[in-house]
């Protein structure tokens, strides 16, 4: 009974494992937010230097560098929020890497991660 009892008390912890919720963060606007990220949804064509994206029905190469509005002055009146008053747009190299945090299901707010870890986009051609 007592065997039967505790097999019972870790079923929580056996259940846990299986569900898991994976976030990723990164500058790159083409890295998923939620999920895990495979060769198949997202990868780095080395020969043209660019990304191949799957998106719904089609998949789509797009430039490893972007336009980006960068702030070169900034109006700083309010001290608790400066506003961007002057601004140059120059092309920015997309990040390869990105951060991968996996909560608990439970962990509704988000403020434990299980685990965290940097990682980098796989090439295509493998």
């Amino acid at each position: 009974m007592k065997l039967f009892l505790s097999i019972l008390l870790m079923a929580p912890i056996f259940a846990s494992a299986a569900t898991e919720i994976i976030y990723n963060r990164s500058a790159n606007p083409y890295i998923p937010q939620q999920g895990e990220i495979v060769r198949e949804k997202v990868c780095i064509e080395q020969d043209t230097n660019s990304l191949k994206v799957q998106a719904p029905e089609q998949e789509i190469a797009v430039p490893m560098v972007a336009d980006k509005a960068i702030c070169v002055q900034w109006n700083r009146n309010d001290s608790t929020r400066p506003v961007c008053s002057k601004s140059v747009i120059r092309s920015v190299k997309l990040d390869d890497t990105y951060t991968q945090y996996t909560y608990d299901v439970w962990d509704h707010r988000k403020e434990r991660p299980i685990t965290v870890q940097n990682k980098r986009l796989e090439n295509c051609n493998r």
